[in-house]
């Protein structure tokens, strides 16, 4: 008799706690959750189950600036060099000798592919301490026609590719392979933390017309805080080479200061 009572009891209790005839976890889960907790001290530092205090989140970058930028900062007669389509065996290694001996500091805006190509050239390029420039993984010049995920993965593999022959180096800059830009496309590069870096002194030393055809652009487009435009990659570059060789010190001897953007 004791133990059909018992029984009896039991079933009630269940029968309760469900509510609606059926056994709930989640209504058990409820009730439990309604008991008192155990008050606990706080752990004293030391003690085996003490945590380390949180490390603070890092200091959050400004957001980049998605403007054109076409000429350099500073006052008067400043100018920026900078090379295109590298690093590119011989010619890169060429440019790099010439602006050793005068003393001068680029931007040299490279190609993903390239870079992945040629680690070797970005670390040389790095370690004279010039300033590098995304130019997207495969120079698409209809980048700006591109999905806005197309535009993101051209622009952060050719950093991977840097970043994996040179680690922590800083691409501050994005070029648009042909000059070819867009709102998004400017957008996208400063999400990335790079600046959209222009030019207002095209050389053309692409099309090979000649060393003077070369100059006579430098010389009647360059203005006060100009940037010019030439390459260290895309082919064959031996007259760009040889414009450079002239134009540099000729545009010292008129007083013009070379910086980088």
């Amino acid at each position: 008799m004791v133990t059909v009572i018992a029984i009896l009891v039991c079933g009630a209790l269940v029968w309760n706690v469900a509510g609606d005839g059926r056994w709930s976890t989640a209504s058990a889960s409820a009730r439990a959750g309604d008991a008192p907790k155990e008050i606990q001290a706080p752990l004293q530092p030391g003690s085996p189950n003490a945590q380390e205090p949180a490390t603070p989140p890092a200091a959050q970058q400004p957001p980049v600036d998605s403007t054109l930028v076409s000429k350099v900062k500073g006052e008067g007669k400043v100018v920026a060099l900078t090379l295109d389509d590298g690093p590119w065996p011989e010619w890169t290694d060429k440019a790099l000798s010439i602006l050793a001996r005068n003393d001068v500091k680029a931007t040299f805006c490279m190609v993903g592919q390239q870079a992945k190509d040629h680690p070797d050239l970005v670390r040389k390029v790095v370690a004279a301490g010039h300033t590098l420039c995304n130019h997207s993984m495969t120079h698409d010049i209809n980048l700006k026609k591109r999905t806005p995920q197309e535009m993101h993965g051209q622009m952060q593999e050719t950093l991977d590719w840097i970043h994996k022959a040179s680690p922590g180096t800083p691409v501050r800059w994005f070029r648009a392979p042909g000059g070819n830009w867009s709102e998004e496309v400017r957008q996208t590069a400063a999400s990335l933390g790079m600046g959209s870096l222009h030019w207002t002194v095209d050389t053309n030393d692409w099309q090979k017309a000649g060393v003077p055809k070369m100059l006579q652009n430098v010389h009647g487009q360059l203005g006060p805080r100009g940037i010019i435009l030439c390459h260290d990659g895309g082919g064959e570059r031996s007259q760009t080479m040889a414009m450079l060789e002239q134009v540099i010190p000729e545009l010292k001897s008129n007083g013009y200061t070379f910086v980088t953007p």
